[in-house]
């Protein structure tokens, strides 16, 4: 079943009422229009040598633009818009440096921080500093309310590796349908087990999050989900699942982290599988070149519903993955140690542990070419139940001990395509295979379709 929650960090900051002239909205720099204003002699000279240099940055003539922009700065015309303009023209040039110093005194004016932030993080990229450039392309993309400039903040985004702050209220849902290989009680089915029966499926799920209080930059967020799974004929194994949670995060450009609680509750068929409150914790760390590193613990307190009360107890997983991107692909891998101290199962002179020591290691790709969009990961992971498993193999073996050992494999593939706004087509497909020195091989395969639609406010 797909995982059901969806992280997303909400969008905060001010906005700004200024609008880019269409000439103006390109991916590389341009000067803005130059608008004559009152002035005495020197004033004067000053819009001449502007308007000469406009003239000049228009044809192509770099250099001269320079000196015309320098002139009309010495003749005491010192407006934003010039400062602007001797900006993108020393960019022209290639001297970052100077641009960067125009674009740093228009930061502190409201009506040119957008385009100034955006302006810089081009400035930023073209002078080898990527990991710099997403943070001002991120805080320009904050900052206005432009749609234009938002778009080409997103695009540079894009390219980058990076992604648009969300919005403070975000949500997706989904329908879908599909062919589970091998029902089971839980998506950890080498602890609570399998059906061994295979049915169709139709799957919904609607999750959103909303900042309650701060910005962007540090702020609390509720979450909240369902996700639904009903089978054609194995009603007994139909999901619902709720979560309802809340976060405070941080976003500092280069590092973000995260610390929630959330309380989540699963039911199968009509009975409650289980009851979960956690503590979880995240942080990301942007590294040059468009990488990323990245960590998390979650603590999990478990309560089973009943005839799952050997579910009861704690789990602690601990995760790390180092992402980079490779022309337009997107690269991960990871490893994970997850650890279980649960009541376990005793019945009469047997003993059943449910309460493994595993350890994971997954690599994932995502690729993107126009409309589409493709996801593939792979994954390894070995299980080792901490006691012995007590069974009663009959006279004369009498009681045997024996301590459960897993290795499963397993991949899962994803494509998606953008269809009329906001909806998206999916499609997945994922196979695990769990191979145990007791009876608890099993093998599963999953194929679903559907469609999508993040909402954004």
């Amino acid at each position: 079943m797909r995982a059901f929650i969806r992280r997303r960090r909400t969008q905060g900051g001010k906005t700004s009422d200024f609008r880019l002239p269409g000439f103006a909205v390109v991916l590389l720099l341009s000067i803005v229009p130059w608008q004559p204003v009152r002035a005495g002699a020197d004033g004067a000279d000053g819009a001449l040598a502007a308007e000469q240099g406009v003239a000049a940055f228009r044809a192509g003539d770099y250099p001269t633009a320079l000196r015309s922009f320098l002139d009309a700065l010495r003749a005491g015309l010192d407006t934003p818009g010039l400062r602007y303009d001797l900006g993108v023209t020393y960019y022209r040039l290639g001297r970052y440096a100077e641009a960067e110093r125009e674009f740093q005194a228009l930061v502190s004016d409201p009506k040119w921080t957008p385009l100034a932030r955006y302006n810089l993080g081009l400035t930023a990229q073209r002078a080898g500093r990527p990991q710099q450039a997403i943070q001002y392309f991120e805080q320009a993309y904050r900052a206005t309310s432009d749609p234009n400039l938002r778009a080409l903040a997103a695009t540079a985004l894009e390219r980058l590796g990076g992604a648009p702050p969300s919005p403070e209220t975000s949500a997706v849902v989904s329908l879908a349908g599909g062919y589970d290989s091998n029902a089971t009680l839980s998506p950890d089915a080498a602890t609570v087990g399998v059906s061994h029966q295979g049915d169709r499926f139709v799957e919904a799920l609607a999750a959103a999050s909303h900042r309650l209080a701060g910005n962007t930059a540090h702020g609390w967020v509720a979450h909240g989900s369902l996700v639904l799974r009903k089978y054609g004929d194995l009603s007994q194994f139909d999901v619902t699942g709720l979560r309802a949670g809340l976060s405070h995060e941080r976003d500092s450009g280069r590092v973000q982290t995260g610390v929630g609680a959330y309380f989540d509750t699963a039911y199968i068929g009509r009975d409650r599988l289980e009851q979960v409150a956690s503590v979880d914790a995240q942080a990301s760390s942007r590294l040059d070149a468009g990488g990323e590193l990245r960590g998390r613990y979650q603590f999990r307190r478990i309560a089973g519903g009943g005839g799952f009360e050997y579910l009861d107890g704690r789990q602690q997983r601990l995760s790390a993955d180092a992402g980079f991107t490779l022309a337009s692909a997107l690269l991960r891998a990871g490893y994970q140690l997850e650890l279980n101290h649960r009541r376990d199962l005793q019945q009469g002179s047997e003993f059943l542990s449910v309460s493994p020591t595993r350890h994971s290691l997954f690599a994932s790709v995502a690729l993107r070419n126009g409309a589409w969009q493709a996801d593939a990961r792979g994954e390894y992971r070995v299980s080792r139940y901490g006691d012995p498993n007590l069974i009663d193999a009959g006279p004369p073996l009498g009681i045997l001990g024996v301590t459960r050992s897993d290795r499963r494999y397993g991949f899962a593939l994803r494509a998606d395509r953008r269809l009329a706004a906001p909806w998206r087509l999916f499609i997945d497909y994922s196979y695990y295979r769990n191979e145990s020195n007791l009876d608890y091989d099993y093998s599963r395969h999953q194929l679903m379709a559907g469609i999508e639609a993040p909402l954004e406010k």
